[in-house]
């Protein structure tokens, strides 16, 4: 058979590192430092005191080269530069403050294994393949629908078919860069939000891939007849960067991108990202590992606990306000009901949906194959996952036998991934379509739905109802009842809008 379609390499790449059980070696590969800024921190304050009180008392600690990045007296939090490793211990001492962390940079972006095909060469093979058709490829009028099986495992058009798309809801994606130009979501962007220093919000990142928009578009592509579809195609897109174009970023970007998608409307926000935090205290060099003037030892009881309270702050503001919270489970392969090195975040936050990856395994072989088997890298545990959604699966070593789905030629491995928007070649502008596999793609399927239900009750919603409707609606598979690859059972899009 002959492929129609450009064919490009696969990316797989694991972007957290592990920490060493020596406290005086570095948590190697995982504390990262953005570019020309002094190491952050972020300043808790106790219920009740003023942040602007804080923050003129901080300005006169006499630290080196001090910056006061932001306050927020909704939050009680305060952000702050320095490389003044003393900085913590003298800031503990001003009256009012509850805490200080160090505001560690992490690799936020949840590794996947990548590929992508060219919208322009799609559309011509496609035109070809339905000429000499005999029977139309497609499952509903968007002609490229056929290849997102995701659909179908969340039972998106059993949904649709009873009148919901979402309209009336709007789902904030925190993320990285964004393709703001891409027509398949363009008409859904309500408004749009940048956190990280000295980029643009418009994704230029090196690997070609906006991982943000590959979220967006399974979330609210548009339901026009062309190309894919979200499974909230109806849904309003509040897009925040909080990451940059290389997927690191800081806890206080979260958080403020969390705070800004609760103020500004949100019902739902989906962070297709994770932080794997140790449990355990190890050195930060703060990005200058020759000059050890400016090393600081982050300790698991104070400093990490402390960067929790923060992010557990925002996420109970947005919980107040009636949003649902929705976060990828991480792809580590770790059962959080044993693993005791590591935890993710903000997947283990307080009212946070963890959201497991599952899909096929050979579908584009047998399309009548499981769409539900855990995916070969998910994080799972019973006290961890609240459900599972389609995220893409593959096996190892990967299973590269040619095959063709509708008018589609690729490898089998490729079409048990999920399949969306995301790709750009920054040199030519053109756009790609992209399969990509991780609980990144798994929490955007639960959030659609979760939009789904927004869409039918409206102003009649509640962040409980939503819990509810989605634990009710959910099918149990895995293990009876509450599963470790499941959680409260299969994101159910049909029975969440009976």
């Amino acid at each position: 058979m002959r492929n129609n379609l450009c064919l490009f390499a696969l990316c797989a790449g694991i972007l957290f590192g592990s920490c060493s059980k020596d406290m005086d070696r570095r948590f190697e590969n995982a504390t990262l430092h953005i570019p020309n800024q002094d190491r952050g921190f972020i300043v808790i304050a106790k219920e009740g005191v003023s942040t602007q009180n804080i923050a003129t008392a901080l300005g006169k600690l006499n630290v080196r080269r001090f910056v006061l990045k932001n306050t927020n007296e909704e939050l009680g939090l305060i952000e702050v530069q320095t490389p003044d490793p003393s900085f913590p211990a003298k800031a503990r001492q001003v009256a009012g403050i509850e805490s200080v962390a160090a505001d560690v940079v992490l690799s936020w972006r949840l590794p996947e294994k990548i590929h992508r095909i060219s919208k322009r060469d799609v559309a011509s093979a496609g035109a070809v393949y339905r000429k000499n058709a005999t029977a139309p490829p497609v499952v509903n009028s968007n002609p490229l629908s056929f290849l997102q099986w995701g659909l179908n495992s969340v039972r998106a058009e059993q949904a649709w078919a009873k009148g919901f798309q979402g309209n009336g809801a709007k789902v904030a994606v925190l993320d990285g860069g964004f393709l703001l130009n891409d027509p398949e979501i363009l008409p859904n962007i309500i408004l749009s939000h940048n956190f990280v220093d000295d980029e643009e919000i418009q994704y230029h990142g090196r690997d070609g891939f906006s991982h943000g928009t590959h979220v967006a578009g399974t979330i609210a592509a548009l339901n026009d007849d062309k190309g894919v579809v979200g499974v909230a195609p109806q849904a309003k897109l509040i897009l925040v960067k909080v990451l940059n174009d290389e997927g690191n970023g800081t806890f206080s970007a979260i958080i403020n991108g969390i705070y800004f998608a609760a103020v500004n409307g949100a019902h739902v926000i989906n962070m297709s990202l994770g932080g794997e935090l140790p449990r355990r205290t190890f050195m930060d060099d703060n990005g200058t590992p020759d000059d050890p003037s400016d090393d600081l030892i982050i300790e698991y009881d104070r400093d990490i606990k402390d960067l929790v309270t923060a992010m557990n702050r925002a996420v109970t503001f947005a919980s107040k306000k009636d949003v649902t919270v929705i976060a990828a489970a991480g792809n580590d392969a770790y059962n959080y009901d044993f693993e005791k090195n590591f935890i993710t975040y903000p997947a283990a936050c307080n009212g946070v949906l963890a959201i497991a990856a599952n899909g096929p395994l050979g579908w584009g072989i047998n399309q009548d194959t499981s769409l539900y088997l855990p995916s070969i890298f998910t994080n799972s545990g019973k006290k961890f996952i609240a459900y599972g959604a389609p995220g893409g699966n593959y096996s190892i070593p990967l299973n590269t036998q040619v095959v063709q789905v509708g008018f589609v030629v690729n490898y089998a491995f490729v079409f048990d991934l999920i399949f969306n928007i995301g790709g750009v070649d920054e040199a030519t502008n053109e756009l790609f379509y992209s399969w990509s596999a991780g609980t990144s793609m798994a929490a955007p399927h639960a959030s659609a739905v979760a939009a789904l239900v927004y869409g039918k009750y409206g102003k009649l919603a509640s962040l409980q109802m939503i819990d509810q409707v989605l634990k009710k609606s959910s099918t149990d598979l895995g293990l009876r009842s509450r599963d470790g690859f499941f959680g409260d059972g299969q994101i159910n899009a049909e029975k969440a809008v009976q």
